[in-house]
Parts: C-alpha cells; structure tokens; sequence
C-alpha cells in the first residue's frame, strides 16, 4: 500500500493510527464522494495537519502540500523552519490557520477537511525527513473513477479510526 508506494523509510517515517496537529503525515485517503472521484484527487496526500473538525469528532483540518507547485512547497517549508524552527529534530510544532496564511497567502489551496474513517494508511513523517517526500503528487493521483479504490479496508491496527 502506502509504505511500498512512497518507498517509506522505517527510520524516517513511522505507523500511526493517531493523527495529531503539528505534525506532517503521508495517507492513503479513499476520497468518499462521486464528485471526488470523477474529477481526481491526491490518494495519497503529505499533509500539515492543524487540529480537528468543529462540527465532527471523526474529522480533522489539514493543508496538503500536494496541492503546491514545488517551489510553493519548498517556500513554505523554508518559512515554517525560518519562523518556527521546525525540522531540526523531531518535534511537534502547532501552528493555526493565521499563521500557516502569514507563511503563505494562499495556505488555503491545500487546506483540506479529512474525516478518519476514509484514511485507510497513515505514517507520521519525522520532522527532519519531510523535504525528502515532497514533489511525488502526480504520479499518485488518480484522475478517473475507475481507478478510485472501491473497497474499504482498513490496514491491521488502525481500529482507531
């Protein structure tokens, strides 16, 4: 799935059924509506997660960098290490919708509500090696509904979603 997809490190990435704002994590997202699938969307988003859905206990705000040409993606990351100094070690960094939009006006193009249950993969990148799995969005999207996973199957141990 996801780890054979991005050649995911054990040492650079690691499994986790809990997804936490302030940190950055690859997914492997089953997008749920017909919309979604007919007009293509990232499978397999990198996103900054910044914290749960208001109206929905199962759902969580988070900005998919995929959205991003590379140097918007490399911007971004430069300004959250310059402002925040993030990716030095492996620390969790809480940063808000304001201040995500201070870094970068347009923050809102990848801002994205993702509901648990559809997330079927997850890895919680460790703050140095982000860079390292950026850049690898088109290869990983799927653009028509045919190629939409249709089945529902959590990986083993993600009961918490």
């Amino acid at each position: 799935m996801i780890a054979e997809r991005y050649h995911i490190d054990r040492t650079e990435c690691e499994k986790t059924n809990l997804i936490q704002n302030g940190y950055f994590y690859l997914l492997e997202y089953d997008a749920y509506t017909k919309y979604a699938k007919k007009t293509g969307f990232d499978n397999f988003p990198l996103i900054y997660c910044i914290g749960p859905d208001e109206m929905s206990i199962n759902a969580f705000w988070a900005v998919n960098l995929h959205h991003f040409d590379m140097n918007a993606q490399l911007y971004i990351l430069t300004e959250m290490q310059k402002q925040y100094h993030m990716f030095l070690e492996d620390v969790r960094v809480l940063l808000n919708g304001k201040q995500l939009n201070d870094i970068y006006s347009n923050i809102g193009i990848g801002l994205r509500c993702y509901n648990r249950k559809y997330v079927m993969d997850s890895f919680r990148i460790k703050m140095p090696n982000v860079p390292k799995y950026l850049g690898l969005e088109e290869k990983f999207r799927i653009m028509d509904s045919k190629d939409a996973k249709s089945k529902f199957d959590l990986a083993p141990g993600n009961k918490g979603f």
